[in-house]
């Protein structure tokens, strides 16, 4: 797709552009400077760089930012953002504050290709990437940007599968020449694509969170296809190998469905595993999607299974689920626009 935006690009990839408009290598930097460092996004308040050359390049590159198409907020507070980008990529974006945290759940893709049979985003289907400026774009043109504590990426879309631009997002956002954030406020969340899975490892200090759902194999199967092309103990012996420092957070996201994987032969295996990964365990009760044929279990179950966990040495949280009122279950308002 022709690069239509500025952002989300690196310093030096900038710089070859601005050099087509005449203008000097070290202006590449100067832009993104202002862009990522001071999060400013229109070429006039630039006052650095040359008018005529700002003049020229806004007749290409227009817009530094797509503006977000529509909003829904939650009694709760949970405010869920639809973005519209060329293509037809339709995304979200939820925004859920915490007390003195506001966390933003990105999307890397419009919609995703790896159907896990609960899931509403994956009734969508597969619709494409996002650059890395689509991704970033989510972060800057919510209304909530200045007030942004952590990030994960656990919205539309597998993260590892867009690898390259999700990496190339992670770079900008913690490039001291970026937005200089902290590696350990965010959070990338994969259903385990072995291919990209060690460079997650290796080439970021993000913290890491895996879909398991089942700690059995063959359950696995059933909840997620790519279960078949990339079995989970796969990724994790890879966390077991790479002795991640302390400070570097692993967990496993693990949805509650009644009557599937709640029993007490799950809790145990679910606790061995996450102990030997040194890991922590989120528990969230399933949100109902109309359609598909999953229900949530009943608090005392959900209560029972989490302190089984623990009483085998596993730390396990439950997360409660927001923005109900709102369909902020992933792929849920984009599903509605399409």
């Amino acid at each position: 797709m022709e690069q239509k935006s500025l952002f989300g690009l690196t310093p030096a990839e900038i710089s070859a552009i601005c050099e087509q408009y005449g203008a000097r290598s070290f202006t590449g930097k100067q832009l993104a400077e202002w862009m990522y460092s001071k999060q400013v996004f229109d070429y006039e308040t630039m006052s650095n760089l040359p008018k005529h050359f700002r003049e020229n390049l806004k007749k290409d590159f227009t817009e530094i930012l797509y503006p977000y198409s529509d909003v829904k907020v939650s009694v709760d507070g949970t405010k869920k953002y639809l973005f519209e980008y060329p293509g037809d990529r339709i995304v979200e974006t939820a925004v859920i504050p915490d007390d003195d945290r506001l966390t933003v759940c990105v999307s890397s893709q419009a919609g995703c290709r790896y159907g896990c049979r609960f899931c509403a985003t994956g009734t969508i289907g597969f619709k494409g990437n996002l650059s890395a400026g689509e991704i970033l774009n989510q972060l800057m043109a919510i209304d909530e940007r200045e007030k942004i504590t952590n990030i994960v990426f656990m919205g539309m879309g597998e993260p590892l599968d867009n690898w390259a631009e999700v990496l190339k997002s992670l770079e900008i956002l913690t490039a001291d020449w970026g937005f200089a954030m902290g590696a350990g406020r965010i959070t990338v969340s994969t259903v385990g694509l072995s291919a990209n899975f060690e460079e997650l490892i290796e080439k970021t200090k993000v913290n890491i969170a895996i879909s398991l759902h089942s700690p059995f194999p063959e359950e696995r199967l059933h909840l997620m296809p790519v279960q078949i092309s990339n079995p989970v103990n796969a990724v994790i012996e890879m966390i077991v190998a790479a002795d991640l420092p302390k400070h570097r957070k692993v967990s496993f996201e693990y949805i509650l469905f009644k009557g599937i994987n709640i029993s007490r032969s799950h809790a145990l295996k679910l606790a061995d595993i996450a102990m030997r990964c040194r890991a922590h365990i989120n528990l969230i009760s399933y949100n109902e999607v109309r359609g598909l044929n999953f229900e949530a279990p009943i608090e005392r179950e959900v209560l029972a299974f989490q302190n089984e966990i623990i009483k085998q040495g596993a730390t396990a949280t439950l997360r409660r689920s927001r923005g109900l009122d709102i369909a902020a279950a992933c792929g849920t308002l984009a599903g509605k626009k399409l």
